[in-house]
């Protein structure tokens, strides 16, 4: 990864001119010396400064050999500071989008042990999901050979496919996903908490750069 540039190379191969998200992508990137952390929003028709910002919240030390710069300060991967950032989502009360309401939230991550009702109360349906779990919690975590890579993303389609049947089953009102998603939580919870995922020991981390948080100035939309 950081002879081939491989996480830039990512970034310009997922982004282009023709781009239009439909649905909204909140990331964090955290800024040095500061361990400051910042919650950017991209949406709708694709802006040439997406790439940047991107490239700046995957730019996780030794890993990318020209280090990235935000707004005039040295900036890596936003997981040092928050890895799983339901913040600007469940907390911060400015609208998405003229006046737009969140349906739902899918929090995708590797904490076995992590649930987001500790931290916030919210009336938006969150469906929270260990993507380790649908991969029996595997312990080679930073094997990326190309079968162990293909097995996983079949693996983790077939869970996906199974999660979304059961969210959007029936008449899809905010009280069936809601059952649905506490249903899911129900039974997997177990397994999770008996289990030790990737991402548990950079949410500990997170003590710091949720405790040096300016709630004022933390979110910026990109569109």
């Amino acid at each position: 990864m950081f002879a081939k540039g491989l996480l830039s190379d990512y970034i310009d191969a997922m982004c282009n001119d023709c781009d239009n998200l439909e649905i909204p992508l909140c990331f964090p990137v955290c800024h040095i010396p500061l361990f400051s952390v910042r919650y950017y929003w991209i949406y709708r028709n694709y802006s040439r400064i997406w790439k940047k910002y991107l490239k700046a919240a995957i730019n996780y030390p030794f890993l990318k050999l020209i280090p990235s710069f935000v707004d005039g300060r040295l900036a890596i991967d936003g997981g040092a500071a928050d890895n799983i950032p339901l913040y600007p989502l469940l907390k911060n009360s400015r609208p998405l989008a003229d006046g737009e309401e969140l349906d739902l939230v899918f929090v995708l991550h590797f904490d076995a042990r992590y649930d987001y009702r500790r931290e916030f109360k919210t009336d938006v349906p969150v469906i929270d999901l260990d993507l380790s779990y649908c991969n029996d919690f595997s312990k080679a975590h930073y094997d990326y050979s190309k079968s162990t890579t293909s097995e996983r993303i079949e693996k983790a389609c077939l869970y996906g496919e199974k999660i979304l049947s059961r969210i959007f089953a029936g008449e899809c009102t905010k009280e069936s996903i809601q059952k649905a998603i506490n249903d899911i939580f129900l039974e997997e919870h177990t397994l999770r908490q008996q289990n030790f995922s990737i991402d548990r020991l950079l949410s500990f981390l997170n003590v710091a750069g949720k405790a040096l948080r300016n709630d004022a100035y933390c979110v910026r939309k990109l569109y």
